[in-house]
């Protein structure tokens, strides 16, 4: 007697695990890609920070939007392409990317050279909305303080 009603509770418990999975899939994957803009911007942020230890200024020429066109325009990632890179506000980063992307990056430097914003802005399930990744830089001195804004991460 009670043997069935253990197997009843265990039939149970692995229907709901069954019905979350997909649920848990998608999170686990949309958390995976959003760790690129993370990346990348702390990448950014490193090589203007390194500017500004040597000039006291962050780099002067302004970036991106890269690329242009959303990365859902091509089917959810973009493509590596080295023209896409060739503004010289990358150039002056020393920046490209050399694999799949999912984000449009951006740098706006202030015009006194004492801040600058990084920005990152994807749609990785490609469903109209966006999610944007900011690291707002401000140099003083030889140092550099960063801080960072997320809005719709996972999206």
């Amino acid at each position: 007697m009670w043997w069935r009603r253990i197997r009843w509770l265990l039939t149970l418990a692995a229907l709901c695990a069954i019905a979350t999975c997909p649920a848990a899939k998608r999170s686990c994957t949309a958390r995976n890609r959003a760790q690129e803009a993370e990346d990348i911007l702390g990448v950014l942020a490193d090589r203007v920070a390194h500017t500004v230890a040597v000039t006291g200024k962050v780099p002067a020429v302004a970036a991106g939007p890269t690329p242009t066109a959303s990365c859902c325009e091509q089917g959810g990632t973009c493509k590596p392409d080295e023209a896409t890179w060739s503004a010289q506000g990358w150039k002056d980063l020393q920046f490209t990317i050399d694999g799949t992307y999912r984000y449009t990056y951006q740098y706006i430097p202030d015009p006194a050279g004492k801040s600058a914003v990084i920005r990152a802005v994807g749609d990785l399930d490609c469903d109209g909305v966006t999610s944007v990744y900011e690291v707002r830089l401000t140099a003083v001195g030889t140092l550099t303080g960063r801080a960072w804004r997320r809005q719709n991460p996972y999206e």
